[in-house]
């Protein structure tokens, strides 16, 4: 399956894609930054085809492996400090989302000594953010084509911040290197990328293409989805990693001119209190997201339905059997203090017909207080 393509990101996909267009990173300087975290870029081979095309572009790399998940401000500000000492020209993020999103952030503090928070997310920007070149690793976020980069700040709410400066200048997937997630990661990732088709098809800003791009990418992951409810994880083959990744880039492609919808804030919520993966976290709102679009557009639904070739009982079911199971609970307090996030948030204020703070307490309340 081929989806290389310029949107404006180069994007070079298959087995072996680095090897074979190693050349390319040479355009972007003689010095760079290895962002990843502590085990997936080894783990998967990614990091050590990155280190082979450097060497034999007689490019010199140093490496930054302490990138978490949902990654931190003050890791990006320290790796950054890194890639400044040594001379870095460019950054290569290699990982999920986490080091992919870390990656660009990174390449703009690096272009900026000093910068501070409030500067970054006003884009208040002196030079423009160094090159970037992200590898994927999982099959969930699509940060390989997107603008957008979400951090977590000191006061551990995750933030995210678009420009079309952190735009990767090369991005290469290889599917092959989500071949050693682990269950609950592969799980979780491929629900992320069913919220991000979702999210941008029945989203205000949609048009023609995203919701082309969304439902492709469904039509992609639902037979992933079908073996994994039925024969179980251990069956999952090389063909089916490859159907997940390419629909984790097309839902990037999909959220990259629409943002999200409602489940991916009321997510971060569950990440941040309740340690939830991210891709989990979005799912868990989906069904209550889909009743929300039902009720505001119910031929919308139909059209959703027809184009994936689903129908509501299945998709409703497969989402729930392939999220991981989470057991929180919440207080009415706990809710109550965590509404003045719905205000005024642009993911909210993208969904379909009218969102308000009322309603989410409402979900939440639904969900979690038992």
């Amino acid at each position: 399956m081929n989806l290389n393509t310029y949107m404006p990101v180069r994007l070079y996909t298959g087995a072996g894609c680095i090897d074979k267009n190693a050349a390319v990173l040479k355009e972007f300087g003689t010095r760079c930054l290895i962002v990843t975290g502590r085990h997936a870029a080894k783990a998967s081979g990614a990091l050590n085809d990155v280190l082979h095309a450097l060497e034999g572009n007689s490019q010199s790399y140093a490496l930054f492996d302490g990138i978490g998940a949902n990654p931190h401000l003050t890791d990006c500000m320290q790796a950054a400090a890194a890639a400044i000492s040594f001379g870095a020209e460019f950054i290569v993020g290699i990982g999920g989302g986490s080091a992919l999103d870390a990656a660009k952030c990174i390449a703009v503090l690096a272009a900026n000594p000093g910068m501070t928070q409030a500067q970054l997310y006003a884009f208040d920007w002196a030079n423009q953010p160094l090159k970037i070149v992200l590898v994927g690793t999982t099959a969930g976020t699509g940060s390989e084509v997107t603008k957008v980069s979400v951090i977590t700040t000191p006061e551990g709410r995750k933030k995210s911040f678009h420009h079309e400066g952190i735009y990767a200048a090369a991005a290469f997937g290889d599917y092959r290197y989500t071949m050693s997630l682990s269950e609950n990661v592969t799980r979780s990732t491929a629900v992320d990328v069913l919220a991000h088709c979702a999210e941008s098809y029945f989203n205000k800003k949609a048009n023609e293409l995203s919701r082309l791009y969304a439902t492709e990418g469904i039509k992609l992951i639902l037979p992933v989805f079908r073996a994994l409810a039925g024969s179980g994880y251990e069956n999952i083959s090389a063909r089916q990693r490859e159907q997940l990744y390419c629909a984790s880039l097309l839902g990037g492609m999909a959220i990259n001119p629409t943002g999200t919808a409602f489940p991916h804030t009321v997510g971060y919520l569950l990440t941040e209190k309740y340690s939830v993966p991210h891709g989990t976290a979005c799912a868990v709102f989906q069904k209550a997201f889909w009743e929300h679009n039902k009720a505001v557009d119910e031929a919308l639904c139909n059209a959703f339905l027809q184009a994936i070739g689903s129908t509501e009982e299945e998709y409703l079911s497969l989402i729930d059997s392939i999220t991981p199971k989470i057991d929180i609970s919440m207080t009415e307090a706990d809710i109550a203090a965590a509404s003045g996030r719905w205000e005024n948030n642009n993911s909210i204020r993208n969904s379909l017909g009218t969102v308000t703070p009322d309603q989410i307490s409402a979900m939440l309340y639904k969900l979690f207080v038992k």
